[in-house]
Parts: C-alpha cells; structure tokens; sequence
C-alpha cells in the first residue's frame, strides 16, 4: 500500500489510509476502493494508451459532472448520490501525473451503488432506459463546445467502414479466405450507414452531451430498490448524438445473450426493448426532436451494425483488441453475434417503429 498512499496523499483528503483493494475487472483504467478514515474513495490510474488525451477527457468530465451537480441540487436531489465528484490535488488539479508518466485521478465512492447486472426483468430495463434518458435531459441545454472530441469520429462509419475495406484489401493475417460470408454482410449493408450524420448536417439532429458507453455495467443502482442512481465511468462523454446512446443502450441491454459467446444465438427481446424505450422517453421523450424519433430505431440498428464492423476488422487485423489472447476467434465470434443481432433488429424493425410511433405520441 506504500506506493498508493504516497499518491493518494496528494489529493485533498483527509484521514487515515486503512485499506486500499482492487475494485471490479476493467479491461482500461486500473481501480482501486481506497478507505480513508471511514470515507471511500475510488482512485484510478488511467490508461493513457487507450486515453492519448488524459487532460481533455478529465476537462470534460469535470465540466459535466459540475454542471451536473448543480442541476441535480436545482431538482432538489442530492448531487453526491446521483452523479461523480471528483478530488483536486494538493496543487489544485483534477488529474495527478507521475514521474513515470501516468495519470491519476480520485473521487468519492457511491457506496450504496452496484454495477448494474443484465437487465432480465422489465423493471431494469426501464431503469436503464431512465436513467440514460435522465443524463441526456440534465444536460440538455449543456453547451458542448465546451467540449473536446476526446475519440475523434467515434461513430463516423464511413471511417469505420474505410478502415474494414482496407483491412479486408490487405489481408495481413490471411484471414478473408475464411470470412467471406461477414464480408459480404458488411458490404452489402454499407449503403445504409450515413442517415444520422445527413440529418446532423441538415440541422435535423442537434449535438447534445452524449455518454458513448451506456453499457448497463455503468450504470449505478440500489441493490434494495433495483433503482438506477446513476450512470458511471464518463471517459468518452463529449458531444454526440442522443440516440446513439439510447441505441447502445439497447444493444447492451436488450440482447438476449452476451456478444463473447461462441453459439451465435442472439437476437432482440423485444419486451426489453420496450422497456427501455419507455424508460427512455420518459425522460426525454419531449426534447427529442421529429427526426431523432424517426431514426431512434435506425440508431439500434447502426450501433449495432457498428460494433459487428469493428469487431471483423480487429479480427482480420490480428485481434488488435482482444482481450482473451488463448483465442485467436474472440473477434470472430463477437462479429458474428452482432450480425446475427443485426438481421434480427431488421426482421423486428416494422414492429420497433410501431412501438416507437406509440410511445412518441404519448409524450
């Protein structure tokens, strides 16, 4: 605990450092439970491979979680339950940088908060639906030129899809020979990919503060109640599209079975989706603009076409971001359960967008 307590002392903390423990499994930032006279605290050090721009991201978390807090007390809510406050250092910063080059940061631990499990009731559906469409409504008059594009082009799919044609030109690995059915998939579809950003250009859609990664994993909930409290690890927030988040959402949240297994069984549960989707509109059914609920379906689609995409092209590349190496396929198989999940949600689609006109005509 020595080398953690010299860093933690460097924060604007008080008390005696009792107990620093491994806090969950993530694959990015390491994280640590830190008790310090009886207060918790989370201490991370971040991955500044994956992050190239810690002080942008750290910048745009603080301005959010600050705004945050602030309208949270304007609702009368308690800020330290529903959203992160972050630690200074002793120096008055948000982030503490290493003589050997890496970042930390602190905050105070939601202790009466558990990750959130795979929603398998409607009830947690609902709450991931809410509390997703909770973030994005608080923030809604947020101005997002504020914000750094901390992953540039995160869901520009012309990129994603030119990145993928050159890697199935290429053919480092020698491993189209074995993916021609995917690659197929992929092309045939790569017409259908632009409808969000035309509509971002033509003024349609505007750019709100958007999470990235509403993955139910980072979403806070009562473990009494099944209450979402909030949504976490806000790394990749800056400005984006509302309702690629909520397809992201849905993709997590409703798909009947994790996107690491091998059998291919995947598809949408649709009471799931509804549940979410009403979770959602609860919050900001009204700001949505026409053209976000006309394309709310769509973005489930896309996001999910998106992650399969992705997923191929690290696997032809050699598995760029795998994170089981034993397993040459885990790629692969990922691919192929969002195609599977892909041509479900276009089998479902006629049946989403009545769910949705229903839904958007209440609110």
């Amino acid at each position: 605990m020595t080398q953690f307590e010299e860093i933690i002392r460097k924060f604007q903390i008080d008390g005696e450092i009792t107990e620093v423990t491994t806090l969950g499994h993530g694959t990015v930032n390491h994280t640590f439970e830190v008790d310090c006279g009886g207060e918790h605290y989370v201490l991370q050090e971040m991955n500044h491979v994956v992050f190239k721009y810690p002080t942008e991201v750290m910048n745009n978390v603080a301005l959010v979680t600050e705004y945050l807090r602030d309208v949270i007390e304007e609702e009368g809510r308690d800020p330290d339950l529903e959203t992160l406050h972050f630690i200074r250092t002793t120096s008055g910063n948000l982030l503490l940088q290493t003589e050997r080059g890496s970042y930390f940061r602190l905050y105070r631990m939601i202790q009466c908060g558990k990750a959130m499990k795979k929603p398998a009731s409607p009830e947690a559906g609902y709450e991931v639906g809410r509390i997703v469409g909770q973030f994005h409504r608080r923030l809604r008059d947020f101005p997002t030129n504020q914000l750094s594009y901390t992953v540039p082009k995160m869901h520009d799919m012309k990129k994603i899809v030119r990145a993928f044609t050159d890697s199935v030109r290429s053919d480092i690995c020698f491993r189209t020979a074995d993916c021609q059915e995917q690659i197929r998939f992929v092309l045939n579809r790569s017409e259908q990919i632009s409808y969000i950003t035309e509509a971002v250009d033509a003024g349609e859609i505007q750019l709100r503060v958007t999470h990235n990664d509403p993955h139910y994993k980072n979403i806070l909930v009562d473990p009494v109640t099944g209450k979402a409290i909030c949504l976490i690890d806000l790394d990749t927030v800056m400005p984006g599209v509302s309702i690629l988040d909520f397809g992201e959402a849905v993709r997590t949240g409703a798909a009947t079975a994790n996107e690491d297994e091998k059998s291919g069984d995947i598809e949408l549960d649709m009471d799931l989706y509804q549940c979410i989707l009403r979770g959602y509109a609860e919050e900001m059914g009204r700001v949505l603009s026409e053209k976000e609920w006309e394309l709310i379906n769509y973005a489930v689609w896309l996001v999910t076409y998106e992650h399969g995409v992705r997923y191929l092209t690290d696997y032809l590349n050699g598995e760029q971001s795998a994170t089981d190496f034993s397993d040459e396929q885990q790629n692969l198989y990922r691919a192929v359960n969002q195609f599977y999940l892909t041509l479900d949600i276009e089998e479902k689609m006629d049946e989403m967008n009545e769910i949705s006109r229903e839904v958007c005509c209440r609110h």
